[in-house]
């Protein structure tokens, strides 16, 4: 990314349901993890890395909630 461009991270929080701490206890329970969408784990793990990777290296702007979405601004600096 160039310096000034703009990152959002979009998520439909209806999907992405687990914070990385609930993923981590999910994961460690068979029985739990046997119930889960599979589409729940996915989206929640993108969502999580995707803030983390841009919380880490880009300067955060805001968000903004619309609904079931959730837009979260960044810039590069």
């Amino acid at each position: 990314m160039k310096k000034g461009q703009k990152l959002f991270v979009v998520d439909l929080e209806s999907v992405s349901l687990y914070s990385e701490e609930q993923m981590k206890n999910l994961l460690s329970d068979e029985k739990k993890y046997n119930k889960t969408p599979f589409l729940f784990l996915i989206a929640s793990y993108m969502r999580n890395r995707s803030l983390d990777w841009a919380a880490r290296n880009l300067l955060y702007q805001g968000k903004i909630k619309t609904g079931s979405w959730m837009v979260y601004s960044f810039m590069k600096i």
